[in-house]
């Protein structure tokens, strides 16, 4: 905060180019620029600030909350065990093998190739 204090320039153009960013959302800082001075609408700013980053906070707390539950949740189900993984994986790959489309085509469709050309 020092180095500030010691460039009043760079922290006025600081603080215009923070109105300026906030200028289409509240126009009526650029008249309390005019009329009072950047210092004042720069500290009106930070109070307009306030009820919106309280609302925001509010809003983020909630995410995590929801986030933080979701993954109690899921440690906490039946599929996070390491045996119950274990077996569902392992059945899904055999039928994954047993209906896919190789096993179809090697089993059905194969047999009946070798038997339509051995007779053509």
């Amino acid at each position: 905060m020092d180095f500030l204090n010691r460039h009043l320039w760079l922290k006025r153009t600081l603080m215009f180019l923070a109105i300026l960013v906030a200028a289409p959302f509240a126009g009526y800082l650029l008249l309390f620029i005019e009329v009072v001075g950047l210092e004042v609408a720069f500290t009106c700013l930070l109070i307009l600030i306030n009820p919106f980053l309280t609302w925001l906070k509010m809003h983020v707390d909630d995410i995590r909350t929801t986030f933080r539950a979701i993954s109690n949740n899921l440690h906490k189900h039946i599929m996070a065990s390491p045996a119950v993984y274990f077996s569902h994986a392992a059945s899904s790959t055999a039928l994954f093998a047993i209906t896919g489309v190789i096993f179809v085509s090697v089993a059905v469709w194969l047999p009946l190739f070798i038997v339509g050309a051995r007779y053509a």
